[in-house]
């Protein structure tokens, strides 16, 4: 039997058809503060004033051991006065991201099915972060004592272990410092060399200086990858990706340093206030900081190329 001609469609049933709103909302994704986690926080000192804030430091001096004189010599000893030095931070950096929504379209936005302040504050939030994140990786450029690798390249196995031998020849606290990755860097470069995915490497049943041969157990939670020689090691997009060079850090957490400066402390505030001359609501959130390379000497910049692949 034939059908009718002149059956219903959308088209005819479309005063009928409803459309729904999800709850769902499809937000930005940022990478997590691994560096304002890491490096030295000094925001604590903050809350009383001021724009530049001092760290002495005696590093850069150093004592002269001398071998003591004979008693019956009656030589004085000699004494040290090295000059002492200080680290200045600056806060100077002031940062803010602003949202006027008008009271009509507030009214009418889904109740219950959108926290537009909370779905914007995480959005906010989020992007404020990054500066601040991309400020610290963005001080790679002041390390200059230790560079190891260049941007014409991949990343080696050989520049991995030059990275941590100039850090333990300096002394610096090894379990004090972090491996910080760009993603290009570490999973289309660094991965792909054999010796830290084959455990055949090590021998039967021997145990890599990897320790498990492929960085242990990492934590996407936290950007975490596992370790590297026994050093944690973070992924981030905010490692400084440009102009066909990554810059890759060893750092220990006192290679940089930053601060924080808001009216009752925290790293990011926000602020709302109805408008009355335009019948809406401005809301401000913002952030002012500072970043300094407190000791770039306690740090190693890896350079990679970022249109290599390793196989």
């Amino acid at each position: 039997m034939a059908l009718t001609a002149g059956e219903m469609t959308p088209t005819t049933l479309t005063a009928y058809i409803t459309e729904t709103w999800t709850p769902k909302t499809l937000e930005q994704f940022f990478a997590k503060a691994v560096a304002a986690n890491h490096f030295l926080d000094l925001s604590a000192y903050t809350g009383g004033g001021s724009d530049i804030f001092h760290v002495p430091d005696v590093f850069t001096t150093a004592f002269t051991v001398t071998t003591a004189p004979d008693p019956y010599d009656a030589v004085e000893i000699t004494t040290n006065g090295p000059a002492t030095g200080d680290v200045t931070l600056t806060v100077d950096t002031h940062k803010y991201i602003a949202m006027l929504i008008g009271d009509r379209d507030m009214v009418q936005i889904a109740k219950g099915t959108y926290d537009v302040g909370s779905i914007y504050a995480r959005k906010a939030g989020g992007t404020l972060m990054e500066a601040l994140e991309a400020d610290l990786f963005a001080l790679w450029s002041s390390v200059s004592t230790n560079t190891v690798g260049d941007t014409a390249s991949v990343i080696t196995d050989t520049e991995i272990r030059q990275s941590i031998e100039k850090l333990a020849s300096l002394k610096v606290p090894l379990n004090e410092t972090a491996w910080f990755f760009h993603p290009y860097s570490y999973w289309i470069q660094i991965v792909g060399i054999q010796k830290y995915y084959d455990a055949s490497q090590f021998g039967a049943g021997a145990v890599g200086v990897n320790y498990t041969g492929n960085f242990g157990s990492g934590d996407f939670a936290n950007a975490s990858v596992g370790k590297l020689f026994g050093i944690q090691a973070f992924q981030s997009a905010n490692v400084v990706n440009t102009l066909l060079a990554v810059r890759n850090l060893l750092a220990h957490k006192d290679a940089f340093a930053f601060a924080t400066q808001l009216p009752g402390g925290g790293r990011i505030r926000f602020q709302a206030k109805d408008w009355l001359s335009v019948l809406g609501t401005l809301s401000v959130w913002d952030t002012h900081y500072g970043v300094v390379a407190s000791r770039q000497a306690a740090a190693v910049r890896l350079s990679g190329s970022n249109a290599f692949i390793t196989s």
